[in-house]
């Protein structure tokens, strides 16, 4: 059997492999891991040996011909590709994807030096950091170089040794592709959700459309616009060519066949010639050191990825993709993918998906890297030679045409994806459903806001409460992910959480009491609360109404705006000139000095609660200051709203308020808040109430062992 027919039955026995056993195989991703890394090993040798030799192989001459006209053309080809690709990406439907409570990520990693990664000022250092441009840099440094050089005889078997030996190593590697995608395949079969899988079918789809719509019109159409010669004979010259780059997944076995019909079809026309054969033969070998259509196409995996994971890429971001990605490309698609993944922040299993839907799309990559050589091959020598035929009418037919049938895909598309990709369940169903990791101890819960009483309570409130053995909790209905009701009627939430292991270590009752800011010294003072726990942030001006334990979390402070306005609040400048900029802020004052100092023009209101801003109570705020995590929890409530973060982390550490002067309590509760954090229960809960673990499905998914032949519980 040839290698891409067990490739093929280790995906499927992968896939059934999964399906059977279901989460049990979720281990083998580590032997997909494995399998990756050693497919990396050697990416970057055989990049520097490979293009050195084939740029040293060239004559000045040549070289300075293809320099402009040559390049011009791979220059169209490539901004032909990358328009196609993220018009394409538009077909992606509009879904809500956002995870409850997922906080997202700070914007405070270092930004990448730009010098760094594409100027290769020490080779070993670009080498050893995988900074794939710098290396492509210093290769095609290297091999102009080598050009210059009268005998070159002795040094051009060297790196052609290098990269056989390399492809050798790249071989024996190769051959473990089945067992490695059958691992990566059990796994992610094992562990994928019905509806990712679903939603998978977004990516496939949009690919096999432009790739098809790409292989009979768009670069057949654009050779017979540019040369003259009809569109069906140039999809003629080349079918068989194409047809086995496709069966074989290979587009290099086929070099020597698209040259030869590339000058067959050249003499045909009156273009042959010593100058354009010549051509022919340097083109041909060369542009398969360069990134082609079916490299350039895993751009529109990284779109969905983005996509697929709710990761927001804007205007400039995709610019830096289309540039940072086709650099990266220059080398193996199995670093440059991680490369792109990470630049944009998208978690890095995307890649394992990459790899399992690389089988299926693998072969009408290869198709579309052959087609790529094809264009290059027929246009390149005839651009050379001056023998282009720019007629402007028919080049504007041909964008015409393309751009009414590219249209219509992504429409057509759109309407499948409408139709057939299911939506996430409706939030808030999600949120009715979400429970406390566990129910300590019997809780009595008041929904109403009681009055504030006058009335001062004597003694320590730690007495109080062990002599009456019970625990009085002041917690806010709305806030998000700290403290909320559910559509159900629980009461959940981190200090929710946290209220009942208090109880359960004091060995108290428990009872909830909501409060409102303005009432809290009154309700601390008079026992109708004993404590607030509800993210309560230890500001200044908060300490004339309690006193606070120390911080339990330190939270991050982020802006909550209209999706559309996330990138304005992105950039202080745009900020500043904002006539009319209003922010809401909650409760507390003590932002307002410091984002004046930033914002001079800037007018602030006050809300109760933060849901005010949401529900039509937002006095004209354009944006609300509040921590990150509730923001990411709010969003996902209402999804036409996003969470702005900063590169500098602004901190805000939440606390627990008590009766103001009672020391006691104050050191208590500090210190119970240290036992909590040194034994690993602060960092659980906060994992699961504000980085999406409240959302995670609990039960297994769906296996044939499990859920058919009932063999595991």
């Amino acid at each position: 059997m040839s290698l891409s027919g067990r490739i093929l039955v280790g995906l499927l026995v992968g896939v059934v492999t999964g399906l059977f056993f279901g989460e049990l195989v979720a281990d083998l991703k580590l032997v997909g891991d494995i399998f990756v890394k050693l497919l990396q090993i050697t990416v970057l040798p055989y990049i520097i040996v490979s293009l050195i030799a084939g740029f040293g192989r060239m004559q000045m001459q040549q070289a300075r011909q293809l320099a402009l006209r040559g390049t011009a053309v791979l220059l169209v080809i490539w901004g032909l590709a990358l328009s196609l690709i993220f018009v394409a990406a538009m077909a992606f439907p509009d879904i809500e994807t956002a995870s409850f409570f997922s906080a997202p990520s700070r914007v405070e990693a270092d930004q990448p030096d730009l010098l760094e990664l594409y100027l290769p000022a020490n080779i070993f250092y670009s080498l050893s950091n995988n900074l794939v441009p710098a290396v492509v840099l210093f290769s095609i440094l290297v091999g102009v170089a080598l050009i210059q050089l009268e005998d070159k005889s002795r040094i051009l078997p060297v790196f052609d040794g290098l990269a056989e030996a390399m492809a050798r190593i790249n071989t024996a590697m190769v051959k473990l592709t089945p067992y490695g995608i059958f691992a990566i395949a059990a796994a992610a079969a094992g562990t994928m959700t019905i509806e990712e899988l679903s939603r998978v079918q977004v990516y496939l789809v949009t690919y096999i459309s432009l790739a098809l719509l790409v292989t009979f019109w768009i670069f057949p159409g654009l050779v017979a616009t540019l040369s003259g010669i009809p569109y069906r004979e140039v999809l003629s010259s080349f079918r068989d060519a194409l047809v086995t780059a496709f069966a074989t997944g290979n587009q290099f076995v086929v070099l020597p066949q698209i040259a030869e019909n590339a000058k067959q079809l050249l003499a045909r026309h009156h273009a042959a010639g010593r100058d354009t054969e010549s051509a022919v033969d340097i083109i041909v070998p060369v542009s398969f050191n360069f990134p082609s259509l079916g490299k350039l196409l895993v751009l529109l995996f990284v779109l969905f990825a983005a996509w697929f994971t709710d990761t927001q890429v804007a205007f400039l971001d995709r610019l830096a993709l289309a540039f940072g990605g086709l650099f990266s490309l220059f080398g193996s698609i199995n670093v440059a993918v991680p490369y792109m993944l990470n630049s944009l922040q998208i978690p890095s299993d995307m890649f394992q998906l990459f790899l399992v839907t690389g089988i299926v799309v693998g072969r009408f990559g290869a198709m579309l890297a052959a087609l790529h050589i094809v264009v290059l091959a027929v246009i390149g020598p005839l651009a050379v030679a001056g023998r282009l035929r720019l007629r402007w009418m028919d080049l504007g037919r041909y964008l015409l045409v393309s751009a009414a049938a590219l249209f219509a895909m992504v429409l057509v598309l759109q309407m499948y994806f409408r139709a057939f990709v299911p939506p996430p369940p409706p939030r808030d169903e999600v949120l009715s459903n979400i429970e406390l990791l566990v129910q300590r101890v019997p809780a009595r819960i008041v929904t109403d806001v009681p009055e504030a009483s006058v009335t001062q309570l004597a003694g320590t409130r730690l007495d109080h409460i062990l002599s009456t053995g019970a625990l009085q909790v002041g917690y806010r209905p709305n806030n998000l992910p700290c403290s909320y009701i559910t559509p159900k009627g629980d009461l959940v939430g981190f200090d929710v959480e946290m209220a009942h292991m208090l109880a359960q270590d004091l060995e108290v009752k428990l009872e909830f009491v909501p409060f409102e800011f303005d009432g809290l010294r009154r309700m601390l003072a008079s026992g109708q609360i004993d404590i607030a726990m509800s993210c309560v942030a230890s500001l200044p001006d908060r300490y004339a109404d309690a006193s606070f334990s120390r911080p339990y979390l330190d939270l991050a402070m982020a802006f909550v705006t209209r999706d559309h306005q996330r990138e304005v609040f992105s950039d202080i400048q745009t900020l500043k000139a904002w006539d009319g900029l209003t922010i809401a802020l909650v409760s507390s004052s003590y932002y307002e000095a410091r984002l004046r100092r930033l914002l001079p023009d800037v007018r602030f209101v006050y809300l109760e609660a933060a849901e005010d801003f949401f529900t039509g109570r937002d006095q004209g705020a354009h944006a609300l200051l509040l921590t990150e995590e509730e923001g990411a929890a709010y969003a996902y409530r209402y999804p036409h709203y996003g969470v702005v973060t900063t590169a500098k982390r602004v901190g805000m550490p939440a606390a627990y308020p008590v009766p103001k002067g009672d020391l006691e309590m104050v050191e208590f509760v500090s210190n119970w808040i240290q036992l909590k954090r040194s034994e690993g229960t602060i960092e659980r809960l906060y994992h699961y109430w504000m980085r999406g673990g409240a959302t995670a499905d609990k039960t297994p998914r769906w296996s044939v062992i499990r859920d058919v032949l009932g063999w595991v519980d």
